[in-house]
């Protein structure tokens, strides 16, 4: 793997494709789109629960742009989901790769054909079909789709991705994508600083600090220049961000390294991986301080129980232990994929705090290497093997029952924690009637407003478990109220007033949509759904029904605990 992406390094130069002009044949890729290039994404930047996998190119704020085959090869993979990557193709190349390209609003006229008859065959709109290899073969440079804004895409763009076929794992497309420079450097917004250990602290705190970093001639300096006061081990965090040319546009950074007295502490770079490993971002990432102010903050040091293979140097971790009475001298470079640098320098020294140790009441201490239980005869807690980045000193607390729930409220330690892979959380139920528990879900309670989100879960006797990967404030709550369905194209139940389509909103109020179901005549239609915005829409389509007569619509919405709408409508079409 290493060997094939330098080959692409040592080969690959770096042009401009414009208007009417083809890339020659030469070059190992095209780009997805024409230039002018402005990204919304970059590859291996931080986001909710992972890392961005490819790169979001900007399609100047509309869709229907073309996308276009990188090399040649085939459509081994179609997926549509109302989430995720929405309108999605992959396509095989012979050098054992596979691109991606996500959020499209159509795809090549033979593709689409294929697409609707096996949709209409399976009766769903969400569906994954992977063709046979000889079935839509495209050359380099050919249009295989149009961009779009489906799925959980902010708006439209293009996610593009260069993934190893066998493994799934992903490269950094811009070291493989032609056409795209960069000579801004990126911007080093702040330090923070962590005290890791029980009588470790930072600028006379046991809590971790946060600096604000200024620009200097050559770089950058803390706010307040003086140095920190540290002792015990100590970690830091940087935020930073990158702007392609100083567009203004914000992306993740591509690297970072912390050096300490010269030497060599700890870094990162975000050249690929696995796309398995994609949620040790949350470990990557200052979770709990992306919770509370939406800012992203890297680690520059490895909590235990993160996996991932994209550190150096081997066998670091980036902690240091700080009690030598001694001054230091820390230097951390940022660094963007195309060289450009940010350089922070900061000065700490050794000196223990007065403060007495912080007090941390806690109920068990969770160990992140095995498997972790607790349980009474409230609630039942297993978490797997894997599924903590660090110990913890776990924390149960218990109090009154929320209004309108049927268990009393549990907090389970803070949904500052990240989780990794799911745990089985159980919650002992009030009495409840026969005919409410199968309606019955955990739900997570905001302790401040008192809304809830539904978890989910299986009643069975007086019990309600779920599998979650968040802690926080949970009860149990009973859903017996059906979906909501609003027509948007159709008055009265019966007069169309769009020619070309029919279009709902759908929700609900607890568990969320399961499924849904649309009929003219009795036989089953498309309605494509976009979650976002929770729409559904069908276009009429004269190829599988007979225009110019009255037709009976129906469309019937069921939510996660089986509670079903019906609506229907008398049509002329």
């Amino acid at each position: 793997m290493r060997f094939f992406l330098s080959i692409f390094l040592l080969i690959i130069c770096f042009i401009s494709e414009t208007d009417g002009q083809k890339i020659p044949e030469n070059l190992p890729l095209t780009s997805p789109i024409k230039p002018p290039f402005f990204f919304a994404g970059d590859f291996g930047e931080l986001r909710p629960s992972h890392f961005h996998s490819g790169l979001d190119f900007r399609t100047q704020g509309k869709t229907g742009l073309p996308v276009y085959a990188v090399k040649d090869g085939y459509i081994s993979r179609i997926g549509i989901s109302p989430t995720g990557y929405g309108n999605a193709l992959y396509m095989s190349h012979p050098d054992g790769t596979t691109s991606v390209y996500g959020h499209l609003e159509k795809f090549h006229s033979k593709i689409q054909r294929y697409l609707k008859s096996k949709q209409y065959d399976h009766e769903t709109f969400q569906i994954n079909l992977t063709p046979s290899s000889g079935e839509f073969e495209f050359s380099k440079g050919e249009i295989i789709a149009w961009s779009g804004n489906t799925g959980s895409s902010g708006g439209p763009h293009l996610h593009f991705e260069i993934r190893d076929t066998k493994s799934e794992r992903a490269f950094n497309p811009l070291f493989i994508l032609p056409g795209i420079t960069d000579n801004s450097a990126p911007k080093i917004i702040a330090l923070n600083v962590y005290p890791l250990g029980e009588n470790s602290s930072a600028g006379h705190d046991r809590n971790k600090k946060r600096f604000e970093a200024v620009t200097v001639p050559g770089g950058y300096r803390l706010k307040n220049n003086a140095p920190i006061e540290v002792y015990g081990k100590i970690g830091f965090g940087i935020q930073a961000e990158d702007f392609f040319n100083a567009t203004g546009l914000k992306c993740g950074i591509y690297s970072a390294t912390l050096f300490c007295d010269k030497r060599e502490l700890f870094g990162f770079k975000m050249d690929n991986f696995a796309f398995a490993d994609s949620r040790y971002a949350n470990a990557q990432a200052d979770y709990e301080e992306h919770l509370l102010s939406n800012r992203w903050i890297e680690r520059l040091f490895r909590l235990p129980g993160n996996l991932l293979d994209i550190y150096y140097p081997p066998n670091s971790n980036g902690i240091l232990n700080l009690e030598d009475g001694k001054s230091h001298e820390f230097e951390i470079i940022v660094s963007d994929a195309f060289k450009n640098k940010a350089i922070l320098k900061f000065r700490t020294v050794s000196k223990k705090s007065p403060q007495p140790v912080k007090s941390n009441p806690f109920t068990k201490e969770f160990f992140y290497d095995q498997a972790n239980t607790f349980e009474n005869d409230k609630i039942r807690i297993d978490i797997p093997k894997g599924a903590l980045y660090d110990n913890l000193k776990f924390l149960w607390r218990i109090s009154p029952s929320p209004a309108g729930c049927y268990a009393e409220l549990h907090q389970v330690h803070s949904k500052f924690i990240p989780i990794h892979i799911p745990y089985s959380l159980s919650i002992k139920c009030r009495e409840i009637p026969d005919n409410l528990k199968s309606k019955t879900l955990i739900v997570n309670i905001d302790p401040k407003k008192g809304g809830k989100t539904a978890v989910g879960g299986e009643y069975s006797r007086g019990w309600i478990t779920a599998k979650t990967t968040s802690m926080g404030d949970f009860s149990v709550a009973v859903d017996q109220t059906p979906p909501v369905i609003t027509p948007l194209s159709i008055r009265e139940n019966k007069i169309l007033t769009d020619p070309l389509k029919v279009k709902f909103h759908i929700s609900d109020n607890l568990s969320g949509i399961k499924s849904y179901r649309g009929e003219i005549d009795g036989k089953w239609i498309l309605f494509e759904f976009d979650e976002k915005t929770g729409t559904l829409i069908y276009f009429f389509d004269k190829e599988r029904m007979v225009f110019g007569k009255s037709h009976l619509l129906r469309l019937v919405v069921t939510d996660n605990k089986e509670n079903s709408s019906e609506y229907k409508a008398i049509i002329y079409k």
